[in-house]
């Protein structure tokens, strides 16, 4: 991607006004986007689709009514001057870093990259500068309206949209998960934040781990590999001594989880998607919380990710992590646990992806 090419792009994006916006901080957020994306360019209305990934595989894609742009290094002139009337993005702290509000976007909407709660995993400030969140379930609503009391903010325009990749990854799973594997797959996919599985025991995992008939794959955060480039350089080299292992880069998480039979993770959110998507029980790694937000216990709030933990799988010490290929052995008798997740899944998440389309068509010309 040429400097001079996204100077010519940017310029060009600049010189209009744009009914509707996405921005997409890697190629592993387009899977967020796309339910909401197919149903608005079906409704017969445009997209500009701004990534800064140059391995985005949306790149070369063909959309009809969908222009994608990469931009990088012209971000901040990008965002200071865009005029769109809704904005849509997945990535939290708008307005508190680099990239700030432009008063020539008409609506900011943010949509969620994980099922978890608001306010353990994500900074504090992390929403208050957004105009409307799609929200995946009740328990987001309760939590921002407490926030925004706690801190006496305006109210948000908060919208019952639902968490769409799970019923995506549910779909493709009764019509595409292989049933007769010989070689059964175990993923390690963590969180990034500090004291995650790559910080706590992963050397010992992989031990433990070393000599098993599985199939063992890594899969990093994007924010890991973005934010801690050195420690994932040693990552690599470290899986690379094992025949069994291998480092997952598919950016689309559901391709990932089809193939996998057992997951073993941390604080991630994809302990939901792998539970409630798959239907197959996860191994958690019991660390330390991830907490970006430490004052979250002021909202008196219990963190869905710390309330259903114990209904999504088994956990299991970072210390005892010697003891996973027998904990994984368990995890099979579980018969029930599909049944059990369809019911919780029903019950915690919206299902009203129309309104995320009504929402922003309201705020068009």
């Amino acid at each position: 991607m040429g400097l001079f090419k996204e100077y010519r792009e940017v310029n060009e994006l600049l010189r209009s006004k744009h009914a509707i916006v996405f921005y997409a901080e890697s190629r592993h957020y387009y899977q967020y986007f796309d339910k909401l994306i197919r149903d608005i360019l079906a409704s017969g209305k445009q997209i500009i689709y701004l990534t800064s990934d140059s391995k985005d595989p949306i790149i070369q894609a063909t959309f009809s009514g969908m222009k994608v742009i990469y931009v990088k290094y012209m971000l901040g002139t990008l965002f200071s001057r865009i005029r769109t009337d809704v904005m849509i993005m997945t990535m939290p702290d708008l307005g508190n870093f680099l990239f700030k509000r432009s008063s020539t976007v008409g609506r900011y909407i943010y949509v969620f990259h994980a099922a978890v709660s608001t306010h353990q995993q994500y900074s504090e400030k992390a929403f208050f500068n957004y105009d409307a969140v799609f929200c995946t379930g009740s328990y987001q609503v309760e939590e921002l309206r407490a926030a925004e009391a706690h801190y006496g903010l305006p109210q948000k325009e908060l919208i019952a949209y639902g968490y769409p990749l799970i019923n995506s990854i549910k779909t493709k799973t009764s019509n595409s998960r292989p049933t007769d594997k010989q070689t059964k797959t175990i993923l390690i996919a963590p969180s990034w934040f500090p004291g995650c599985i790559f910080d706590t025991c992963i050397k010992e995992l992989c031990h433990a781990l070393s000599s098993s008939s599985c199939h063992i794959i890594i899969r990093s955060h994007p924010e890991y590999e973005k934010r801690r480039k050195k420690d994932f350089k040693q990552l690599r080299q470290l899986i690379a001594r094992y025949p069994n292992m291998s480092i997952d880069v598919e950016p689309d998480v559901t391709t990932r989880l089809f193939d996998t039979d057992f997951l073993i993770t941390d604080r991630s959110g994809i302990a939901f998607e792998f539970a409630l998507g798959i239907g197959r029980p996860v191994l958690f790694i019991d660390t330390d919380l991830k907490e970006m937000n430490k004052e979250w216990r002021n909202l008196g709030i219990e963190p869905i990710e710390n309330s259903l933990r114990n209904q999504l799988g088994v956990t299991i010490l970072p210390r005892d992590v010697i003891q996973v290929p027998e904990k994984i052995a368990a995890l099979e008798s579980d018969h029930d646990f599909s049944e059990r997740m369809n019911a919780l899944e029903q019950s915690i998440f919206f299902h009203s992806y129309r309104e995320g389309l009504s929402f922003i068509s309201s705020h068009l010309p």
